[in-house]
């Protein structure tokens, strides 16, 4: 789970009487969780554009090198430092398309993904997996020209295993790592303290490659900031674009690099253009000013099924591998009891809000690993959204309304929270008043406390907060320890304090196991204990809706991301871009 995903989406409060905020939940109402559950949209033959599927004549003709291809995306990512932030649109821009690391999965080969060389053109492992040697490719050259060699390898690993380092997300995929070294200016040879399941996946595929003679010199704090580190606003790679300009709040710019030593791209020009807004993402398609549409909200699908937009675009519904989750801050007295947070679940009307906010697309779930993977125990089906139970079991944890001001306390602390969401999204906002509503008959006061993007990262990363919600985007198989470690507490992702020396002890263990049934079957124990706590509120898997234009072909999903360099068009724009 190293990619950080929060996906801002706009959603109609009230439509054909599914009112997300006007649903009356009274004390003794029940709700059968199956009764409500969303009918998943079904894949059918004959109309592409309704259901969302890309049709074949995508990938058919001859590619053509040439033309530009602007792709709108919903924020400006932190950084482009993915080793530093886990940031989604930081990862599916850099990685592999600018920065490269040592090998590579493939994005194509669902669902196994097997690993291919990338900076390293080949491999060794010994017969006790705990020493790999890879050998370098000879000849790469960074962008600014400078020749790729062992030392970039060795100097990156050095900035990420410092603990002064803003690495620790991914870190955590790297300390099984004993040692490491060079044995020649193309070969690096890493020593493993134990077997690691993910190491080729996590580490050898994750970790993007650095230029030396730019970090070389640099402590790791100044690794970590842009005030200090050139490369983390403009990157310097050996993937096939290159970086061109960045205008923040406007757009990130690349370029073909010709001087690319595997397959080159297509496109001369990549352009991400930051448009927060939906409505405006969809004005700017009808101009021809984007050829992507990344986001499309769960209201503009139902409104586009009859758009004149579909002479000219194509429509993708695709269901990846993430989950959207509300986060209860163990370190607070509300949240520390599990009875309570089962009961918060319980008050959440969470098939009305997929109905309503998600349309029906989204679809639930309890597993903290992608959704099809067999990690999920797939018996543990989402608790019901029953406010009679939750009631009682707030009652059991002693939360009581003693002094009958309409508000549930417990030793004279009222029942309050806030509840923090990034302004930009209005999914959020609008989950939180139904939340807001629904948890006041309960006699529990929920404060909705919007913050920009930046300051909303900076309180969970720092633990100050109450409440949240984000959307988590993973891999096929992923190593939760980023996540759910108590080692992950304090600068990792376990934002919510959560610690279980049990779930401690599984997640070493699967570490460690290299078949692939076993360690499933540990992951669903460990799945079983975080179902059984509640740490967080598991809410849906939301797919990607997108846009994409007609002149644009060589496009697959992909639960990896998409593949910009086998991206051609056929067809040069009108005009040229302003963010040329």
């Amino acid at each position: 789970m190293r990619r950080l995903l929060v996906r801002r989406a706009l959603a109609l409060m009230c439509i054909a009487g599914l009112a997300v905020g006007c649903r009356v939940v009274r004390g003794t109402e029940r709700n059968n969780h199956e009764s409500t559950r969303p009918v998943v949209l079904r894949r059918m033959t004959g109309d592409a554009w309704q259901v969302g599927e890309l049709p074949s004549s995508i990938l058919e003709g001859m590619p053509r090198s040439g033309g530009e291809v602007t792709v709108q995306i919903d924020a400006d990512p932190p950084n482009l430092n993915v080793n530093i932030d886990s940031d989604y649109w930081g990862a599916q821009i850099v990685s592999n398309h600018v920065s490269e690391s040592l090998v590579t999965n493939d994005r194509y080969d669902d669902p196994q993904f097997r690993i291919r060389p990338a900076l390293a053109e080949r491999w060794e492992i010994s017969p006790d997996k705990l020493t790999y040697t890879f050998y370098l490719r000879k000849g790469v050259r960074w962008h600014d020209g400078q020749p790729f060699s062992a030392r970039d390898v060795i100097v990156t690993f050095d900035k990420i295993q410092d603990p002064n380092s803003k690495a620790a997300a991914i870190r955590s995929y790297t300390q099984s790592i004993r040692s490491y070294r060079s044995l020649d200016d193309y070969t690096v040879e890493f020593h493993m303290k134990e077997p690691y399941f993910l190491v080729m996946d996590g580490v050898f595929a994750s970790v993007l490659i650095h230029p030396a003679h730019v970090i070389g010199s640099m402590s790791a704090v100044a690794y970590s900031e842009a005030a200090t580190n050139p490369l983390n606003r403009a990157p310097i790679g050996t993937g096939p674009f290159r970086f061109s300009a960045w205008k923040s709040g406007q757009a990130i710019t690349f370029v073909r690099n010709d001087e690319y030593w595997g397959k080159k791209a297509y496109l001369d020009r990549l352009i991400f253009r930051i448009v927060q807004e939906a409505p405006i993402a969809i004005e700017l398609a009808e101009r021809g000013e984007l050829d992507v549409v990344s986001r499309v909200r769960a209201n503009q699908w139902v409104k586009l099924a009859h758009s004149p937009l579909r002479n000219r675009f194509h429509r993708s519904l695709f269901y990846e591998a993430n989950y959207r989750w509300i986060g209860w801050n163990l370190l607070r007295p509300q949240f520390r009891d599990a009875r309570v947070r089962k009961a918060l679940t319980m008050l959440i009307d969470r098939p009305g809000i997929i109905n309503s906010l998600e349309f029906g697309l989204a679809q639930p779930t309890t597993c903290p690993f992608y959704w099809a993977s067999n990690a999920c125990d797939k018996s543990l089906l989402p608790l019901p959204y029953d406010p009679v139970q939750a009631l009682t079991l707030l009652d059991s944890a002693g939360w009581v309304d003693h002094d009958g001001d309409g508000v549930r306390d417990r030793d004279g602390q009222r029942f309050r929270f806030n509840f923090l969401v990034p302004t930009v999204s209005e999914e959020a906002a609008r989950m939180g008043t139904k939340m807001k509503e629904d948890f006041a008959r309960a006699g529990i006061e929920l404060v909705l406390q919007r913050v920009e993007w930046s300051a909303f990262i900076r309180r969970v990363t720092t633990h100050d907060f109450d409440a949240c919600t984000m959307l988590w985007s993973q891999n096929s198989r992923d190593d939760p320890t980023q996540i759910w470690a108590s080692s992950s507490i304090d600068g990792g992702s376990n934002f919510v304090s959560f610690r279980n020396a049990e779930a401690d002890r599984l997640m070493r263990d699967a570490r460690a196991e290299l078949d692939d049934e076993r360690r499933d079957a540990i992951y669903r124990a460990f799945g079983r204990i975080l179902y059984n706590e509640q740490p967080y509120t598991w809410m849906y898997v939301r797919p990607q809706m997108a846009l994409f234009s007609k002149r644009l072909h060589g496009v697959r999903n992909t639960l990896l991301g998409w593949v910009f360099e086998d991206w051609w068009v056929t067809e040069q724009r009108a005009g040229r871009s302003r963010f040329n």
